[in-house]
């Protein structure tokens, strides 16, 4: 669905060049819950952007169905077709926009769908996040940080995208929150066949929802494979690193 290949970019930071993203190979399959691991600052979040269109590579091609996405004919696609969605939820939304706004907002841009048209799917699309239709009414501040990150997941599925780039989206929460919004990912994931792109530094979280795993090291791919087989058996000394401290951080 999705393919990258030998994409590269690097910033200029006091006058000196930082790469931040260095010829990294990827592919993204339809319908898996794709993983990619690391710690803060290895080039996670940059990666993500290159594969929105967000931040053009210096070097290497982007495709999505064999397209590819920084031609101007192709962007408007790779938009209706994919989403994100962010760390911190309250960042993320309008604190002036009803949590129906958020939602119609994104439907409306891509679908051109009616307000008035829109009611019955707004409910519906809460549901399969498992929230009440009274949500509807109520504004960022007015929900938890869990209830909130569940809105921005149904606001990226409201289009039906064939991708959900996730980056982070359980940092900022607790654990039990946390581990509620994974098991409502698999759920969906399930149920709608959408493709997801679960960035994490927390091996554990990935290691549990899914089917494939990269992992990341100073803006390289050190590793991939099934995230199974990469917690179990892992051949790069930095994944190790990253699995210890995951294992550290379930026995505090």
């Amino acid at each position: 669905m999705l393919e990258a290949k030998n994409i590269s970019v690097e910033f200029k930071i006091a006058g000196r060049a930082v790469k931040a993203v260095s010829q990294v190979d990827l592919s993204l399959e339809a319908g898996q819950i794709t993983g990619l691991a690391g710690e803060s600052g290895c080039g996670k979040t940059t990666l993500a952007k290159i594969l929105l269109g967000i931040i053009r590579p210096q070097t290497g091609t982007v495709r999505f169905d064999h397209r590819d996405i920084f031609a101007g004919e192709n962007r408007a696609y790779l938009r209706r077709n994919t989403q994100m969605v962010f760390q911190n939820p309250f960042s993320s939304c309008d604190p002036r926009y009803t949590v129906f706004d958020l939602l119609w907002e994104n439907a409306a841009v891509f679908r051109k769908i009616r307000r008035a048209e829109f009611f019955k799917e707004a409910e519906a699309l809460l549901a399969g996040v498992e929230l009440k239709p009274r949500f509807l009414a109520r504004y960022p501040h007015e929900l938890s940080g869990g209830e909130l990150q569940r809105v921005c997941i149904a606001r990226a599925l409201a289009n039906n995208p064939r991708l959900v780039i996730l980056d982070e989206p359980t940092a900022s929460l607790d654990i039990t929150t946390a581990s509620r919004i994974m098991r409502l990912l698999v759920k969906l994931q399930r149920e709608q066949g959408t493709a997801f792109f679960f960035i994490s530094h927390n091996l554990n979280l990935l290691k549990k929802v899914c089917d494939f795993c990269l992992i990341m090291h100073k803006g390289e791919i050190v590793e991939r494979g099934p995230c199974g087989e990469i917690y179990a058996n892992p051949r790069h000394s930095y994944t190790q690193t990253l699995i210890n401290a995951a294992q550290n951080h379930c026995l505090e």
